[in-house]
């Protein structure tokens, strides 16, 4: 009973690919906390706001903490279930391993603030600026976050070269605006150190004006390194936004591939068919209670699901889909008009492959229709003898 609790649990924290309806709202719950108590935390420093409402700023501490030290201690638990069925791990070895990971670090800074001011003497207010750290907890909710964090990782080397050729521009503007300026301002440009806060400012287009260059050809000087702190901004940002792209792209690719890769139809299909297949896919989104697909027509379309939930009105009771799986192949395959409608029961996104798509693939490919068509017969057989 207790490995089944630890393992609904785990699915419920930690597990994004099989996280129910109620493991989406405990994480929208979680993020929601979070920005509260970030809130709460700048409103605190309001003076008025402060004396007026402390006691609903404590209560409401008091239940936040209580809430995230709840959630570490049970990811704490649920921590040994990452481990495969042939791990040897022990498990206070798993948990203390997890423990120093980063994400468990963040949530243990989340709560320590509050116990330490319960337990020692010190300055409450100093502490409260601490529980800031609770808004790195959002990381672990946000896709944007991992995403930005694989960008970074896969960019390191270009946005290390970059950093090198910053650091080259602020040693060779500083140097060149010391020759320039030295005489007619030993105070700002005596050292090649001192020119330097002139050129971080120029470069990074902050150009706060306590400094500025006098000389004519210091002025001049000056116009060329602001139009290079545009171009030194340009460059990290097109790294990033390439990173990025490709990022997303890669990404999308994989779950279409491991959604086509998952389907009866195309499982026997040899990787370059998949890479097709994937490739033709395009991604459309349906609101809760729209219809996707009208009853007494073929579709037009075949329909793979990645999030959400969609109904399929047939008698004798309607038909639920979940993510992975997939619908209107036949109206492709054999102009099987459709007899119900189809309609997303939750806000659905879906990959569509186009019919004049598919059959183009079929016509460059034999040995893919004749699988296909193989595969639909089956099928037919199959449904013709669920009717009996």
């Amino acid at each position: 009973m207790t490995v089944s609790a630890r393992r609904y649990v785990f699915e419920l924290l930690e597990d994004s690919q099989q996280q129910t309806r109620l493991g989406r709202g405990l994480d929208m719950f979680m993020m929601t906390l979070i920005l509260l108590n970030v809130a709460a935390v700048c409103a605190e420093t309001v003076e008025p706001l402060w004396i007026k409402y402390r006691i609903w700023f404590e209560r409401f501490e008091v239940f936040s903490v209580i809430i995230f030290t709840v959630e570490y201690f049970a990811r704490l638990w649920v921590c040994i279930e990452h481990r495969t069925p042939a791990g040897r791990t022990g498990a206070l070895k798993a948990r203390l391993g997890y423990a120093i990971t980063p994400y468990a670090i963040i949530d243990l800074l989340a709560i320590l603030p509050f116990y330490l001011g319960a337990w020692f003497a010190l300055d409450l207010r100093f502490l409260r600026i601490f529980r800031l750290v609770r808004l790195l907890k959002l990381a672990r909710y946000s896709t944007a976050l991992d995403t930005l964090a694989a960008v970074i990782y896969s960019e390191r080397k270009a946005l290390m070269a970059a950093l090198v050729i910053m650091c080259g521009l602020l040693v060779f503007c500083s140097s060149f605006m010391y020759l320039l300026e030295k005489d007619a301002q030993p105070d700002a440009f005596g050292s090649i150190p001192a020119a330097m806060w002139w050129a971080m400012a120029t470069l990074t287009t902050v150009g706060y004006g306590d400094v500025v260059p006098v000389t004519p050809l210091g002025r001049v000087f000056g116009s060329l390194v602001t139009v290079l702190g545009l171009a030194m901004y340009a460059l990290p940002i097109g790294i990033m936004a390439s990173g990025f792209v490709n990022e997303i792209r890669r990404h999308e690719f994989v779950v279409t591939w491991g959604m086509v890769a998952r389907v009866p139809l195309f499982r026997e299909l040899d990787a370059r068919s998949i890479a097709q297949i994937a490739g033709l896919l395009r991604s459309h989104t349906f609101r809760s209670g729209e219809v996707i697909l009208p009853p007494g027509i073929p579709p037009d379309a075949m329909y793979f699901i990645v999030d959400g939930e969609v109904e399929i009105d047939v008698d004798p009771q309607p038909v639920h889909l979940k993510a992975d799986e997939f619908f209107g192949e036949l109206g492709i395959l054999r102009e099987h008009v459709q007899t119900g409608s189809v309609r997303a029961l939750t806000e659905c996104r879906l990959m569509v492959l186009d019919k004049g798509h598919f059959h183009h693939l079929l016509d460059t490919k034999p040995e893919l229709k004749e699988k296909l068509e193989a595969f639909s017969s089956e099928h037919m057989a199959a449904l013709q003898s669920d009717g009996d």
